[in-house]
């Protein structure tokens, strides 16, 4: 009988009406992975329909499994979890489900009564392979460990049936594995070679990338709590629905290590679970035994720490779970040659993940009683760490309204509890998202609050306190790496707050009092319409980033518009600088239903005016201020040696996020097709500027000086900015690691606030120092177009060692800093840099436009794109790819 379910909530009922009936076949007949795929393990890379096939066959042949369809991934692959256990435990499936969500609260279950539940309650395990596409070894073990479960009825396989439930997710990223994985079928011979430079092992930097990520270049390892990629959101429900004891992520490393498996070296996060320490040494402990029986090499306490929250393994501690990391040297295809000569085959990588997915399920079953309670009471102690500090954090209905329901529908799909006051509230000694004194304020009925006693404490914390420091130690080890010239070991992000990524006001308080709170499940809209027709024109306001959406999508339509420039008011409303202006008599009377129907589908607040006369000393909407749109026909540029990720983030922005239309192109076609159809091309981050200009050819580069002086606007991120000085050479822009020489000029002596002799820097004082993800404080220039709609200052993600000055000599208006880190204090507002950072950074260029010609350069030092969760910077750059052509 088939059993399998399309989502959580219809499980139960095909799991109770199967397990009555006889399976369909013995347990002894049922299939072998080789038998349904066609090939064994390590012989070939087992393909997502491979998967799908063997998945499917043993939910109609085994008892012991059932297949969930979670959702389905960008390119449409099934995103399939098989639920393993025994067949007693599967007709019981949704009690223990329920068993578990009670055992995940605390306020609702006491210590005895979770000791009852226990007493009868398999642990349950997640395991996931292979989040990164060509990591293999982690989908094989998985794979194996199921037929494992399927085939075998020995004691200790009925032992794990019986005291678990493993919710087996045997590929993570089934896009970017089936582009590895289809490349190597391509490119393998008879036997397969183990020699690094052979062209099934060798790819460049970009091909890495693509088949590391999903269809956006996204790495979905970092996207667990943001679920930007649908392959994180249509997975997080199974966490938030099972609740496991035990998250397993099964990666893969460089080819020259051995086998890593936690606990994992420091840091770890200010709020990181206790339970998850004591239960990482346990299963590392039984880890050491059975690779130690097996005679198989490992590390453990090294490189990989859980500071960050994002991680798979690192998401499950914060969920409440013991999150594991498992690392593999990686073959790449089927067999790598490592270091040392010898040779290590897929085979071998996967044989060491099973045997370590198998020990984790052994060792969760056998200890599940401790184990559950050792979870509950861990939850507990989350709630009582909630009762004092800070107990909660409100954020009021101020900004950009979507941004904000982004927000809160993020927290609520990572399992947080959220209310929203049901009448205004006055609290005292508060913070603000800085962690700065705010003192009172009353808060209005609506404002959305996050309680922080309840059993998720530990990721509300993580993810809504404006700094999460690093430990001292850690951070002088890092500094002593960096004196050496090494590595400082920051494995990721050193500030992620949520209220910074989505520039969004919110307080915290540490007040105790009750207030009038209303449980929050989903968020409703936030857009509006007219409720009659206006008779001058419709308007969108500009602090809603989606307006440029929705301006280009009636700009597709045929329609009229223009954008303000400056802060305006009309018929007492205030607008934004950046709103959009749809005037009703250049227009067609059908605008009244489609400027409605784009507003409802961006979920827009729009109004109409009667009038284009604004009050005294504010621009009228016919203002040479209000400037008409012109339809941006928009390229970014693919391929080596554009970096993966930075062309990921800003193709889905610019396609998913907000739905305007782009064109890819691949650097290596610039300089033999046409770019004229295009106004706007955006170059992302580089592997290399060097590079970029010898792909190009001199007839490529000087194809894209002279597109740029006939009017185009070019759009540079990151290291592409050097592209754009050093070998286009259309800004003057300087470096802050240029020589300085005697007579350079005296903006440079300012710069660095020291005489010109002073100034010339010594080998030590031209050092890089990264900084390592932090937010640094952005001052805007208000008059510039390109700060429409975003305000004067801005919460900016940095994450490298790039500084820029602006050019040398007197003012000029075709040249304009836009945006500069501040000169006054407070610069960090969030993370960790360096004090050479924070000397150098204050004063220096975060965005700058110049014009050439008839066209213009946009220049960004930092990815306003990152990883599609800071979406603070959105309006910055959909300004400069949106509003360029038509900007004055």
């Amino acid at each position: 009988m088939r059993r399998t379910c399309i989502s959580m909530g219809l499980c139960a009922a095909f799991v109770l009406a199967a397990v009555v009936g006889s399976p369909a076949v013995a347990l002894g007949q049922v299939s072998s992975f080789a038998g349904i795929t066609g090939h064994d393990f390590g012989e070939r890379i087992t393909v997502h329909h491979e998967m799908v096939s063997y998945l499917e066959y043993l939910a109609e042949a085994s008892p012991r499994v059932t297949v969930v369809e979670q959702g389905r991934s960008w390119e449409g692959r099934r995103l399939l979890l098989a639920i393993v256990t025994s067949p007693g435990n599967h007709a019981r499936l949704e009690s223990i489900r329920d068993t578990a969500q009670r055992l995940a609260d605390p306020r609702q279950t006491s210590a005895d009564e979770a000791a009852s539940l226990a007493a009868d309650q398999p642990a349950i395990v997640f395991m996931g392979g292979s989040i990164h596409g060509f990591e293999l070894s982690g989908a094989e073990a998985v794979l194996k460990l199921l037929e494992h479960m399927t085939t075998r009825d020995d004691p200790e396989t009925l032992e794990v049936l019986d005291g678990a439930v493993l919710l087996l997710d045997p590929m993570l990223n089934p896009d970017g594995r089936d582009a590895f994985a289809n490349r190597n079928h391509e490119t393998i011979g008879k036997q397969p070679t183990a020699v690094r430079d052979d062209w099934s092992n060798d790819f460049s930097r970009w091909e890495g990338i693509q088949f590391r990520t999903g269809h956006y270049f996204f790495d979905n390892n970092r996207d667990w709590w943001a679920h930007t990629q649908d392959v994180t959101r249509y997975r997080v429900p199974t966490l938030v629905a099972w609740r496991p004891q035990v998250v397993i992520d099964l990666h893969e490393m460089g080819p020259d290590v051995e086998f890593y498996f936690d606990p994992p070296s420091q840091p770890f996060g200010p709020y990181f679970p206790e339970f998850s320490k004591t239960w990482l040494v346990r299963f590392g402990d039984a880890y050491a035994q059975a690779f130690d029986a097996a005679g198989f090499e490992y590390m453990t306490r090294e490189r990989f720490n859980f500071f960050y929250p994002g991680y798979t393994s690192s998401y499950g501690n914060y969920q409440g779970a013991v999150g594991m990391l498992y690392e593999q040297g990686s073959t790449r295809g089927l067999a790598l040659e490592r270091a040392d000569e010898s040779v290590r085959q897929l085979d071998d990588a996967l044989t060491q993940h099973y045997t370590a997915a198998w020990t984790a399920a052994q060792t969760a079953a056998r200890n599940r009683q401790e184990l559950l309670r050792d979870y509950h009471q861990g939850l507990g102690a989350a709630v009582e760490d909630g009762k004092s500090g800070i107990t909660r954090y409100l954020l009021p209905p101020e900004g950009d309204p979507q941004l904000l329901k982004e927000l809160v529908s993020l927290l609520l799909r990572n399992g947080i509890e959220v209310g929203r006051l049901s009448q205004d509230a006055q609290l005292a000694s508060l913070r603000d998202r800085y962690g700065d004194q705010a003192g009172n304020r009353s808060f209005g009925a609506g404002t959305y609050v996050v309680a922080a006693a309840q059993p998720l404490n530990r990721l509300v914390r993580a993810l809504l306190e404006p700094q999460l420091p690093m430990p001292d130690e850690f951070l002088e080890e890092a500094r002593q790496r960096i004196d050496r010239g090494e590595n400082p070991r920051f494995y990721d992000i050193t500030a992620w707050s949520l209220p910074l990524l989505f520039d969004q006001p919110t307080f915290s308080s540490s007040g105790g009092g009750a207030l009038e709170v209303e449980a929050v499940s989903s968020v409703e809209s936030v857009g509006s319409v007219p409720s009659a027709d206006p008779r001058y024109a419709y308007v969108f306001d500009g602090r809603q980033v989606a307006s440029l959406a929705a301006l280009r999508a009636l700009r597709e339509k045929g329609y009229r518009a223009a954008v303000t420039l400056k802060p305006t008011r009309i018929s007492g409303r205030d607008l934004s600088s950046g709103s959009v202006v749809l005037r009703l008599g250049q227009n067609e009377a059908q605008l009244h239903a489609d400027v409605r129907e784009v507003a409802e589908h961006f979920d827009l607040a729009l109004f109409g005016v009667d009038t284009g006369m604004s009050e005294p000393d504010y621009p009228a909407l016919g203002s040479s201020e209000v400037i008409p749109f012109k339809t941006p026909e928009i390229a970014i540029l693919a391929g080596q040696p554009v970096h993966g990720y930075s062309f990921g983030w800003a193709w889905y922005t610019l396609d998913r996020q907000y739905e305007i239309p782009v064109t890819v192109r691949h650097v290596s076609s610039l300089a033999s097709t046409p770019i004229h159809r295009f106004n706007v091309i955006v170059i992302p981050h580089l592997f290399s500027a060097e590079e970029m200009a010898t792909r190009l050819g001199e007839d490529g580069v000087r194809r894209l000086q002279q597109w740029v002086q006939d009017g185009g606007s070019l759009v540079a991120i990151g290291s592409a900015v050097d592209f754009v000085r050093e070998h286009l050479e259309l800004t003057a822009v300087r470096t802050w690691y240029e020589p300085q020489e005697p007579g350079r000029g005296a903006e440079e002596t300012e710069v660095e606030g020291e005489s010109m002799e002073e100034a010339q820097p010594s080998v030590p004082e031209l050092q890089h120092f990264e900084v390592p993800g932090a937010f640094l404080r952005v001052e805007l220039d208000e008059e510039s177009w390109l700060s429409a709609g975003v305000g004067n200052e801005l919460p900016a993600m940095v994450t490298s060692d790039r500084i820029y000055l602006e050019p040398e000599g007197a003012p000029d208006s075709s040249k304009r800093p836009f945006a500069r880190y501040s000169s006054t204090d407070p610069l960090v507002l969030s993370g960790h840099i360096w004090a050479e950072s924070g000397e150098r950074l204050p004063g220096t260029l975060f965005a700058y436009e110049e014009r050439v010609g008839e066209g213009r350069v946009i220049l960004f030092a930092e990815d306003p794109n990152f990883r599609a969760y800071w979406r603070g910077a959105n309006r910055l750059f959909l300004n400069a790819v949106v509003l360029s052509p038509s900007a004055p």
